[in-house]
């Protein structure tokens, strides 16, 4: 294991801690060493929502076609 300023580095990096490390290496602090909880996105929930909204769509139509 290899150790940078009593720090032991990860044997594996995956690519998203690569990248992010890459974009901002305070977010890759905050994210990845000290674990802060992020805020999810405002976009997440609008997705969410019209997925299970497709879903019982299409499950309903299923349904029909079967009954």
């Amino acid at each position: 294991m290899v150790t940078i300023n009593g720090q032991q580095l990860p044997s594996h990096v995956s690519y998203s801690s690569m990248t992010t490390w890459i974009d901002c290496g305070w977010k890759y602090y905050l994210s990845r060493v000290v674990k802060e909880p992020e805020q999810p996105a405002w976009y997440f929930v609008g997705g969410s929502a019209l997925h299970t909204a497709t879903e019982m769509y299409d499950r309903a139509l299923w349904e029909g076609e079967q009954g």
